[in-house]
C-alpha cells in the first residue's frame, strides 16, 4: 500500500518517519456498540489504531459503499464528531506536529509528492485541500465559502486548535444525538465533516490569518464511478474512492517515489493559495 512509501513512520521501521498514519474509529452499531475481536487483533499486530470513547450513528441503508450522503443525519453527525474528537486528541498526543490531516481510508496517497508540498507551505494558518464552493442563507444574505473536501484536507496546528476551542461546537460534540436535538447539530453544519470545519473556520467563528490553500482535480481525484487510467496522471497526489486491488497498480506507477515541483499562485490579499495544474 502508499504506506509503504519512504517517510510514512510505521511498526515496520519502529515508527521513524515524517508522517504517522493512525486510523481513528468509533464503536458500530454493526458490532453491538463493541470493538470486534478482529479489530483487537488488528490493533495488536500495526499498532496504528486509535478508538475513540463515542458510538457511530445509526445508518439508514445497508449500501455503505461510496458515498455517505445517503447514510443518513445521524451518521453524518457522528463523523463530524469522531473529527472533532479527532483534531482535539492529535493536539494534545503530538504537542510538536506542526500538521493535522484528516482522510478517508480508501485514498492512495502519493507520500513523497504530498510531503514535498507541505515544506513548500507555511507552518501556521493553514487550510489545505480540494476546494468546494459553499453557500449558505442568513436572513436576506447568502453568505458564500470554500471548504476541504473531506478525501484529505490538513490543518496547521493553530488553525487546528482554532478549531476545537469553538465552544459552541465543542458543546454539541458531547451531546449524544437525538432527532429532538438534531436542528442544533445542523445549525454548525455537522451533517458533513468536511463542511462544518470549514463554516467553523470560515464562516462561524473566523480564524482572521487563515489560508486556504486550495486543490484542483488534476491532483487531488474524486474517482467514483470514473475510470482509473482516466483520471491518474503524473501530477495525482491524492486519489479517493477505490477498490482494494487498485492500491497495487497505483504503488506499480508511483512507487519509484519521484517528485515534481507544481506551480503555486499566492494571493495575498485574499489569503488564498492554489497549486495549479
Amino acid at each position: 500500500t502508499c504506506w509503504q512509501f519512504p517517510g510514512v513512520a510505521r511498526r515496520a521501521n519502529n515508527f521513524t518517519g515524517a508522517m504517522l498514519v493512525l486510523y481513528v474509529l468509533a464503536r458500530h452499531p454493526s458490532q453491538g456498540y463493541n470493538y470486534s475481536a478482529a479489530l483487537l487483533e488488528e490493533a495488536d499486530e500495526w499498532h496504528d489504531i486509535i478508538t475513540l470513547p463515542m458510538n457511530e450513528g445509526r445508518p439508514n441503508t445497508t449500501k455503505l459503499e461510496y458515498s455517505s450522503i445517503d447514510w443518513g443525519v445521524e451518521v453524518q453527525i457522528g463523523m463530524s464528531r469522531k473529527t472533532f474528537l479527532w483534531f482535539e486528541l492529535a493536539l494534545r498526543l503530538f504537542p510538536r506536529v506542526n500538521y493535522i490531516t484528516k482522510a478517508d481510508d480508501d485514498i492512495f496517497l502519493r507520500v513523497p509528492q504530498f510531503l514535498s508540498d507541505l515544506l513548500r507551505l507555511p507552518q501556521q494558518r493553514i487550510y489545505w485541500g480540494l476546494s468546494i464552493l459553499a453557500f449558505l442563507r442568513r436572513g436576506n444574505v447568502t453568505v458564500r465559502f470554500r471548504f476541504a473536501g473531506g478525501m484529505c484536507y490538513t490543518l496547521s496546528r493553530d488553525t487546528a486548535e482554532w478549531l476545537v476551542s469553538y465552544e459552541p461546537l465543542k458543546r454539541l460534540v458531547h451531546l449524544p444525538y437525538t432527532k429532538e436535538r438534531e436542528k442544533d447539530f445542523l445549525s454548525l453544519g455537522m451533517n458533513g465533516e468536511d463542511y462544518m470545519v470549514g463554516r467553523i473556520l470560515r464562516v462561524e467563528s473566523p480564524y482572521t490569518p487563515l489560508v486556504f490553500v486550495a486543490e484542483m482535480p488534476c491532483r487531488f481525484h474524486n474517482l467514483y464511478n470514473e475510470s482509473l487510467q482516466f483520471s491518474v496522471n503524473p501530477k495525482s497526489v491524492v486519489i479517493h474512492h477505490l477498490e482494494e486491488n487498485d492500491y497495487a497498480m497505483l504503488m506499480d506507477r508511483f512507487g519509484n517515489g519521484t517528485t515534481y515541483s507544481p506551480r503555486m499562485r499566492f494571493w495575498k490579499k485574499h489569503k488564498y493559495m492554489k497549486f495549479r495544474c
